[in-house]
């Protein structure tokens, strides 16, 4: 069993020693290199109010979460609640990445089930829109799981091929 936990200023070792070791080294998880260069509890505390604070150039709110089991991180979730054109055509309301040794466990599935109640009981996003490169076939397959229609397949900023999908939601 899993549950999602809002960074917090108040994060501590624990989650700093899982980010510095975490395998999030994959492509198309926009969080790769946020973190780079911190290395103590007092920096990753003022990157994660960096983050929760809305950036001019970004003019996108973005909710990181811990991934945790049994207290555990063991990835990161983000929900975006409202996109701007660069998110819409470049990752989605929900971005997610699984430390290496808990993938393929279904509980990246879990954790984005969890992720698009939360956006529709917090923000009341019915259609949530997400993406995954082309050739990630365990992103798309969990995608789909969760309920994800496949809508287009586009091409991002960065000029990777991203497959678009819609998970519409009851109240």
């Amino acid at each position: 069993m899993i549950h999602l936990q809002e960074f917090s200023p108040e994060d501590g070792q624990e989650k700093l020693d899982f980010l510095k070791s975490a395998d999030f080294k994959v492509r198309g998880f926009r969080i790769v290199g946020i973190f780079d260069g911190v290395e103590t509890v007092s920096q990753m505390r003022a990157k994660i109010k960096e983050l929760q604070e809305l950036s001019e150039h970004d003019l996108c709110e973005r909710r990181f979460h811990w991934i945790l089991k049994d207290d555990t991180p063991i990835g990161v979730i983000t929900l975006r609640p409202a996109l701007n054109g660069f998110w819409l055509h470049n990752a989605g309301h929900i971005g997610i990445a699984i430390d290496k040794p808990y993938r393929s466990r279904n509980y990246g599935t879990e954790a984005f089930k969890a992720m698009c109640q939360k956006a529709n009981s917090e923000y009341g996003i019915k259609e949530v829109i997400t993406m995954a490169l082309t050739d990630n076939i365990a992103s798309r397959t969990m995608i789909e799981k969760s309920g994800g229609e496949y809508w287009d397949t586009i091409v991002a900023a960065d000029g990777e091929k991203l497959a678009r999908y819609w998970i519409k939601q009851d109240d």
